[in-house]
Order: structure tokens, then C-alpha cells, then sequence
């Protein structure tokens, strides 16, 4: 028959094992799993760079290194092993978590340098927007009346491409084409380009049909 000492530390090591099995099971609701940058980026439709994206990242780098200062702290984007560097500075930034307080910068520096590179349409295409066609008319001097429509609207705004300040003296035709033609070159515009978020912005207003964009 067991002693009554050892009944109690029997007792007593029972107690401890119910508690720290309570502290357990409420362990996820008292420090529940915050997201990291990584999801929130991989959530707005990025998919992050890997060793087998060597085209991509020569792509990104060759536009990286003439950054002044260098985007990421001690890596200027010529080094040796610069993609293997990149893909280090870029796991490291996407392990913050999302309540850091550099949160917004921090995101804008992952999808400009961490991820597949988009273009301007293919981001459109992330949230099934479709521009309008930018090819050439059936007849050269007859542009499309959505165009001509979309050219007096650019007109009168202060919202325009920076590359297109003015569309100057012309036809509404000859103005119209010139925005088309501008939409098309800007929706070529790839996501490590620093005027990105801006263009795709502009480019939602004037190379895209209101229709369009509503659905």
C-alpha cells in the first residue's frame, strides 16, 4: 500500500500535468499565429522569386543595382553570388511579421524586388480587368469611339501620364491615337519599375473602359 507521502506527490504531479496541459491547449489563443509579410504579399497574387527563376532575377538585379542607395543594406546587386544574396534579403524581409511597424514600406520593397515581375497588364488581369484593345483600327484615320471619348476626358484632367503631359493640336483621331498608343506602351511597364503603382493607377483611369472596370 502506497504511503501517503507518495499519494500526495502523485497528487501533486497530477495537478501539474493538468495545468500545464490547460496552458497548452489555450497556448494558440493566448499567442495566436500572426501573418507574415510573406502571406500578405502572396494574398495580393505575387509569387515570390526561387533559385530556378535565374531569368527573372537578372531581370530585377539589373535594375537593383543602379538604385542609390542600395534598396537592401549591404548588397549592391553585382557581388558573386548576387542571386543567391537577393533571395537571402528577400526570406528575411518576408519573415516580418505584419504588425512591424514598417509594415507598408517593407511590402512595397518585397513586390518591387522579391517577386516574379508582372506587368502592368498582367496585373490588370489579377483583378480581371481588361483595357481596352490597343491595336490599330481596321481604318488608320478612324479611331475607336471609346478612344475618342477616353482622349476628351485626359484632356481636361490633371491625372495624366508624364510621359503624355499634353496630347497638343489635332484631330480628336490623332489625339485619340496618341493615347492608345501611350496606354499600350504603358501597360508594358514591368512591377521592379519605380513608377509602377502609379502607372497601373493611371493606367486603370485612362487605358480602361469604365464599364470594365466596374465588373
Amino acid at each position: 500500500m502506497p504511503s501517503s507521502s507518495t499519494i500526495k506527490v502523485a497528487s501533486g504531479l497530477g495537478a501539474a500535468g493538468a495545468i500545464g496541459g490547460g496552458v497548452a491547449l489555450s497556448k494558440p489563443y493566448l499567442f495566436p499565429n500572426k501573418a507574415t509579410l510573406r502571406s500578405l504579399v502572396e494574398a495580393d497574387k505575387w509569387k515570390f522569386l526561387s533559385g530556378s527563376n535565374s531569368s527573372e532575377i537578372s531581370e530585377i538585379l539589373a535594375t537593383y543595382k543602379s538604385q542609390n542607395p542600395s534598396p537592401f543594406a549591404n548588397f549592391k546587386g553585382d557581388e558573386g553570388n548576387k542571386d543567391d544574396l537577393l533571395l537571402e534579403k528577400c526570406k528575411e524581409l518576408s519573415e516580418k511579421y505584419e504588425d512591424d511597424a514598417n509594415k507598408e514600406e517593407f511590402l512595397r520593397k518585397l513586390k518591387r524586388w522579391c517577386v516574379i515581375p508582372k506587368s502592368v497588364q498582367d496585373r490588370l488581369s489579377d483583378f480581371n480587368i481588361t483595357p481596352m484593345s490597343t491595336e490599330d483600327p481596321s481604318s488608320s484615320t478612324n479611331e475607336d469611339q471609346s478612344w475618342i471619348s477616353k482622349m476628351k476626358s485626359y484632356e481636361s484632367s490633371n491625372s495624366k501620364f508624364s510621359q503624355l503631359a499634353s496630347l497638343d493640336s489635332g484631330t480628336d483621331d490623332e489625339k485619340a491615337k496618341k493615347l492608345r498608343t501611350r496606354c499600350k506602351d504603358e501597360l508594358n511597364v514591368k512591377s521592379f519599375t519605380e513608377s509602377f503603382e502609379v502607372t497601373l493607377d493611371k493606367v486603370k483611369l485612362w487605358c480602361v473602359s469604365i464599364q470594365k472596370l466596374g465588373n
